[in-house]
């Protein structure tokens, strides 16, 4: 194959990708598509990181195979879930962390009033400080020894830790 062809080749595979991910997340007035904010150029790269190489490989034959008998995006997409379940499972996650760390859909979801901390969450999520009168479980459970009745156990029967 001439060098031509491996960049004709490469480029359709990108455009069908960008068929599946805007399948699977089309947007709305709301929050762009799946495509349009390029998911599409991460998935073989974090496909890569999460089963491997050849699982981007594989995942890249599959589709051939889909759009072969598939008319668009959606069809493409539901013909590599019932060929390759596992790595369908897969490339639905990468899709699915790609699109909701984006700014934008991070900023979408802002919008709509929600608190959203992204990626790493240095915040962590807000919670009311702990009330005791409504916080504590209603029926006690564990037990703890307070810190002057803790004794040393004889750890000398034990051969193997010396």
């Amino acid at each position: 194959m001439t060098m031509a062809g491996r960049s004709e080749t490469a480029a359709v595979r990108t455009a069908h990708l960008a068929e599946v991910v805007d399948a699977l997340l089309p947007g709305d007035a709301d929050f762009p598509s799946a495509a349009a904010i390029g998911v599409q150029w991460a998935v073989e790269r974090r496909l890569v990181v999460m089963v491997g190489a050849n699982g981007a490989d594989r995942l890249l034959a599959a589709m051939d195979t889909a759009f072969a008998g598939a008319p668009d995006g959606e069809s493409a997409a539901r013909a590599l879930e019932a060929a390759e379940p596992d790595l369908f499972a897969a490339l639905l996650r990468v899709v699915y962390f790609t699109y909701y760390e984006h700014p934008s859909v991070i900023a979408a979801i802002r919008a709509l009033g929600h608190d959203y901390n992204d990626a790493p969450q240095p915040k962590g999520y807000a919670m009311d400080p702990f009330n005791p009168a409504t916080d504590l479980p209603a029926r006690p459970t564990g037990s703890y020894v307070p810190t002057d009745q803790v004794r040393r156990v004889d750890l000398s029967g034990l051969d193997h830790l010396s």
